[in-house]
């Protein structure tokens, strides 16, 4: 029988690559938030805070919705394997 475990893997770690590539852009985020807070212009100032607000809350969004589908992959994993130990005994 596959083991579902080899399969959902590479699903596993693609999330987990996937979640840092998304952290790494935090970073990057924060440091434009940064040098854009010293603008003198409050009108540049206004928007640049509104773009980061929408893209802190899609971001966070995503972090979401990728943390649920590692715990889905995780879930699927360990009631297959309670199947199968079920099965033996």
């Amino acid at each position: 029988m596959l083991d579902l475990g080899e399969v959902l893997d590479p699903f596993r770690k693609q999330v987990i690559d996937i979640k840092d590539a998304l952290a790494r852009a935090r970073y990057l985020y924060d440091g434009l938030d940064l040098i854009l807070e010293n603008v003198e212009d409050p009108k540049v100032r206004g928007a640049s805070q509104e773009v980061f607000s929408s893209a802190s809350e899609r971001m966070d969004t995503i972090d979401a919705m990728l943390d649920e589908f590692y715990r889905q992959l995780s879930s699927a994993d360990r009631t297959l394997e309670n199947y199968k130990v079920n099965q033996k005994t």
